[in-house]
Order: structure tokens, then sequence, then C-alpha cells
């Protein structure tokens, strides 16, 4: 079984402005199987706050309710589970040879988080190979999937936490990655997965959130960053 068959959705957290983003991440999903255009793929409306609500930027912000729109869809479809991406995720030779061995973990353990992409390094050495359950707080939400039981939790957290003052201990208007990292933590009995070694990591892009980069003052050495990035991108994912 492969991760397109496993999964009862697969949503895509994408800008339309983001061509370059959309074709790149096309070519990354056609290796592992799966077609953007396919019935169980969605790319949800990007929400486009007027404001930042407290968070660090409206770009952040907007993204935060990306996340949490999809989980209260897969809530309200009561959905068995759901793989979500962000569209500059890129994937390692060895995740599309190994779908099959990582689909039958997922399949024959309890889990309610599954992180293909994280910042763990270090945190891994000694741990065995695969889909390993791991306690250690980390970054990153660009490939990760979610499971029905631990929704109705997950999605009052994020609820609660857009409510709660700068500084409050439960977390407040932060960063996805940060806002699942609490909530992990506020709850040691919900179980995560990480890959080891990690399976996905971020596309050399110019980020969507950060803001214009400034390089792009400096038409000689765009193009020069640009094959960086690629070459860069390759070596991981051949290598990983």
């Amino acid at each position: 079984m492969k991760i397109y068959d496993y999964f009862a959705r697969i949503y895509v957290i994408h800008l339309p402005e983001r061509n370059d983003r959309y074709v790149a991440l096309d070519g990354e999903l056609q290796a592992l199987g799966i077609d953007l255009k396919g019935a169980k793929v969605r790319i949800p409306y990007a929400p486009r706050p007027s404001d930042a609500n407290g968070f660090t930027s409206r770009a952040v912000y907007g993204n935060f309710l990306s996340h949490m729109g999809i989980m209260k869809e897969a809530l309200q479809d009561r959905l068995p589970n759901v793989l979500i991406l962000e569209d500059d995720a890129i994937f390692s030779r060895r995740m599309v040879k190994e779908q099959a061995a990582l689909v039958e973990t997922l399949r024959s353990n309890v889990w309610d988080f599954c992180f293909f992409g994280h910042s763990l390094k270090r945190e891994l050495k000694g741990c065995g190979k695969g889909l390993i359950p791991h306690r250690a707080g980390f970054i990153w939400a660009h490939c990760y999937a979610v499971n029905a039981g631990v929704l109705p939790k997950l999605v009052a957290y994020l609820e609660l936490t857009m409510t709660l003052p700068a500084g409050d201990p439960r977390g407040a208007r932060m960063y996805i990655d940060g806002a699942l990292h609490m909530f992990r933590m506020q709850n040691p009995d919900v179980v995560t997965l990480v890959s080891n070694p990690v399976l996905s990591v971020q596309k050399g892009s110019d980020s969507s959130i950060a803001g214009r980069a400034r390089y792009k003052s400096l038409p000689l050495i765009e193009p020069l960053i640009r094959i960086f990035r690629a070459a860069r991108d390759q070596f991981w994912r051949l290598t990983g």
C-alpha cells in the first residue's frame, strides 16, 4: 500500500500566486505516486487576514488559520486520518522507496501525529530507523499526518491559543509548529511518531511568511542563489 492509498485525504497549503511551488510540488508528489489533481487531494482556500491579530505577522496568522481550518474540516468530515503538506515540501528518495513499510507501521501502531518532516537530528542518534515514537520538542510543520482520535482536543487547543494573552504558559498566537509543540508538551499521552532519518524538508525557495528577501534587489545574485538551492535540494533528495 502506498501513502496515497492509506490517507483519507491529503491537504496542500498553497498560495495561488506561488505557481513556482505548485509546479515543484507536483513533481515531488508524482514520485510518490500522488496526483495533485487526484480525488483525495485538496488545496483549501488560503486565508488572507486583514491584520496580524497578535501573531508576528499577517502571513503567520494566515498560515496558522490554514492548518487549523484543515483540522476542523477533517474533524467535521469524520476522516480517520489526514496528511498535511505545505507547498514547499520535498521528499527523500528513501521516502519514495519505503512507502509500503511506512504505511505498514502506521497501520499496525497506535499514533496521533506522524511527522515525516521535523528538525530532530542529534536526538535521534541511537534510535531505530523508520517511524519511531518520540517525545522531544521540535519545529517544522510542512509534512505531517494527524489521526482522528486527537482532532477534537487539538482543534479545541488551537482555538484556545487565539484567545490567550501574550506570554501565557499554555501558548498564545504562535507559528503553527510552535502550537503543535506546546500541545504535545501539555498532553504527554499523545503519541507522536517521527521519521528517522527525516524524510521531508522544505525546498530552498523564498518564504511566503518571512517577506521579501534582500537579494531580490540584486538581479545578478538571484540566478546563482536559485542554482545553488536546486543543487542542494537534489543532493538532499538523493542522500537524505
